[in-house]
């Protein structure tokens, strides 16, 4: 009987060991197009012109005009970009996710543990990897490889649900300088302090898309006190629905990106990062 008691409380003790010792899962990314910034230098003026201005369009014959327009599509041309390092061109979760973020002025939508000093009027901070532009880029500022820096985003209660991160790894302005600076290879992210996820990161010159498990929650109802506050219905992933005086829910979700190790760049030390951006559901 005791021999029975002991391997029981054994089991039990190892199954709840295990439960939280679990290590995050690791996750591969999905690897975009290319990167193709010559080609646009070369093509975005002239798509801008075609489109905006009649008298060149009418310069054209129908099937130059026709072999344009393809071309422009497959850069990536729109009307609604604001310029050929634009990420996001229009309306579309990133950008209203973003603007609903920034309505919260209490707290700073990004921030990161370093930065390298300004150089010949570029700037490195964290202004450089939420600015949803492909020209500029973090580049953290200690000494070595930048192991253990980070940057982490603060997205505000009610805050539409995020099912993806989308990474511009490296500084990718252009080919040389993404070689000359580091990389990162793996990235820890914690969502509010907790360990989410390990991303594993390709040494590719392309956009890495991420689908992670959903960050948020689903809004079902929303109500009105006396004094005109709000309050909420969310439904979890499990269909579990809650009212918004959960304390969790009302600070919203922090995510942190740490970097855990890097791909040498060629000349620098330096690691970099373009952007790191989301998209997922409740918008549009």
């Amino acid at each position: 009987m005791k021999r029975t008691i002991l391997l029981f409380f054994s089991i039990y003790f190892i199954v709840q060991l295990s439960v939280f010792t679990q290590e995050p899962p690791t996750l591969e990314p999905r690897i975009e197009t290319a990167y193709n910034f010559e080609d646009k230098k070369e093509l975005w003026s002239t798509c801008e012109s075609l489109f905006t201005d009649m008298t060149v369009w009418n310069n054209y014959d129908e099937d130059e005009r026709n072999k344009l327009t393809s071309k422009c599509g497959a850069l990536g041309y729109s009307e609604a970009c604001e310029n050929m390092w634009s990420i996001v061109c229009g309306d579309d979760w990133t950008d209203e996710g973003y603007n609903i973020s920034h309505l919260d002025d209490t707290t700073a939508f990004c921030k990161v543990s370093s930065a390298l000093q300004p150089q010949n009027g570029n700037l490195y901070d964290y202004s450089s990897i939420s600015d949803l532009s492909y020209a500029t880029a973090w580049v953290e500022g200690v000494e070595g490889d930048g192991i253990g820096e980070y940057v982490e985003f603060s997205f505000p209660a009610q805050h539409p649900r995020i099912t993806t991160i989308k990474i511009a790894n490296g500084y990718i302005k252009d080919k040389t300088t993404w070689k000359n600076n580091s990389r990162v290879r793996q990235l820890k992210v914690c969502v509010n302090d907790t360990e989410f996820a390990i991303l594993n990161l390709r040494d590719v010159y392309a956009e890495q898309v991420y689908e992670i498990p959903t960050i948020g929650f689903e809004i079902t109802y929303r109500g009105y006190n006396d004094d005109g506050t709000s309050w909420y219905k969310y439904k979890d992933e499990n269909g579990n629905t809650f009212k918004s005086y959960n304390k969790e829910i009302e600070s919203g979700d922090t995510i942190r990106f740490e970097i855990i190790s890097v791909y040498k760049g060629d000349k620098y030390d330096d690691t970099a990062i373009t952007e790191i951006y989301f998209s997922g559901l409740d918008v549009y």
